[in-house]
């Protein structure tokens, strides 16, 4: 049983070991192939693409057949009356039908001229253009999220590794104060104080822990990783990249693209007015036809009959019962809100960059001045060690060192990740996520 034991332990030991670990590229690589939002944005663009087809397909000629078939069950006659050579009338007949009859009929149509179908090709063109720059506006916010959900989860590593060894230097010192107790050096009250400080500890860890492995499944399933492996996380959060420079407005606005798509909407929405417009306009139709009909008693094509047309169909609309007009109106004041939701995102996008590099600016000062105080907490707390080893300091001072010790680092951690978060939504803010 020891044996199986173990082994199974050595399996796991050696499963963790090879284990892959993946950095941040690889995360974004499996987030953009695996995320659920980028692969309904991608039907979205499958969907741009058939409605490209569809305006198309208004143009091309149309061919519709129509095959048809009769079975009479009453026979047809027409009567006549006729004079013969010596004056007598007779009364003769002919079938006007027979009992099994069939038809064909094929109709070609191309239009020829129609402001709708040019409209609604380019329309369907903008859509298009409209749908790419959403998808790219959808694949750069999920990797954005993915940047930060991945320095999250290291974040929280890093809670973690803090509060082990925080756990782990408690429980060295209650160890070392238990010796000396035993020896007679200290107190019992020294004895207890430095227990209740190890005790209380390990639940710290417990949490951390669990914040942990809450961030690391979160981050799998935003990449579409199984949640059942693991996923050993390759990075450091205390490599930040330099503070950037704010580029041009038009710079950014020409990168954004979801401002772009609001700009596609808003030729869109102009296309749309000059397409409700057409409406009042004629549409000339080319149409070439083909008839043949066929008649017998039995089941065989008799008494054939077949005959070609070529014409022209014009259609002119006259009066809509102001249903033109309400939809001009209508896609006037639609444009009419796409002009406006550009001036918005003029003021947003102006206000966001402002903010975003305050933020940027006030996380690095926060870097620099908790790595300093880090230092000095961690010197603090040596020293502290040191003079409760020589009988000069109390329990209740190192355990006050070291809480200044992990308040330290963890500041200096959540300073990191404050620029971390910060300058990857800036990324997002100039359209540069990659």
């Amino acid at each position: 049983m020891l044996n199986k034991i173990i082994g199974i332990l050595i399996i796991i030991l050696l499963q963790n070991l090879l284990a892959e670990e993946y950095g941040l590229a690889e995360v974004l690589k499996m987030a953009e192939a695996n995320n659920k939002t980028i692969q309904l944005a991608r039907a979205d663009l499958k969907t741009a693409a058939a409605e490209v087809k569809g305006a198309y397909s208004a143009a091309l000629p149309k061919l519709d057949v129509n095959l048809g078939y009769n079975r009479n069950f009453k026979e047809s006659k027409f009567f006549f009356t006729v004079t013969d050579t010596s004056g007598r009338e007779i009364t003769q007949s002919f079938r006007t039908s027979f009992t099994n009859q069939y038809q064909a009929n094929a109709v070609l149509r191309q239009t020829l001229l129609s402001l709708q179908v040019g409209y609604g090709i380019q329309a369907a063109r903008y859509f298009r253009r409209l749908s790419e720059e959403n998808f790219e506006f959808t694949r750069q916010q999920v990797l954005a999220q993915t940047k930060i959900a991945f320095y999250q989860t290291l974040l929280l590593k890093e809670v973690l590794l803090v509060a082990q060894d925080s756990e782990s230097s408690a429980k060295d010192n209650y160890e070392n104060i238990k010796v000396k107790f035993e020896s007679g050096i200290v107190s019992e009250f020294d004895l207890l104080q430095a227990e209740v400080r190890w005790q209380n500890s390990i639940p710290e860890t417990f949490q951390a822990a669990q914040q942990y492995e809450l961030a690391l499944n979160n981050l799998k399933v935003l990449v579409g990783f199984p949640l059942e492996q693991p996923m050993p996380l390759r990075g450091a959060i205390d490599q930040f990249p330099a503070l950037p420079e704010t580029p041009g407005f038009e710079a950014v606005t020409a990168q954004r693209p979801d401002y772009n798509a609001l700009v596609w909407q808003k030729k869109l929405q102009e296309k749309n007015v000059s397409a409700q417009k057409a409406d009042r306009f004629p549409v000339l139709e080319g149409v070439l036809q083909y008839n043949y009909t066929a008649a017998s008693d039995a089941f065989r094509f008799d008494n054939e009959n077949d005959n070609y047309f070529l014409g022209l169909s014009l259609s002119i609309p006259l009066f809509s019962g102001g249903r033109t007009s309400a939809q001009i109106r209508k896609a006037r004041a639609d444009l009419d809100r796409a002009n406006t939701r550009i001036a918005e995102a003029d003021d947003n996008i102006r206000i966001q960059l402002a903010n975003l590099q305050l933020r940027m600016k006030e996380a690095r000062e926060r870097i620099s001045a908790a790595n300093k105080a880090a230092f000095s907490a961690r010197r603090a707390f040596e020293i502290a060690e040191t003079r409760v080893d020589n009988g000069l300091s109390t329990q209740v001072e190192l355990k006050d060192s070291r809480v200044a010790l992990d308040r330290a680092q963890l500041n200096y951690y959540s300073a990191i990740f404050d620029y971390l978060r910060a300058y990857f939504e800036w990324e997002l803010a100039t359209g540069k996520v990659e």
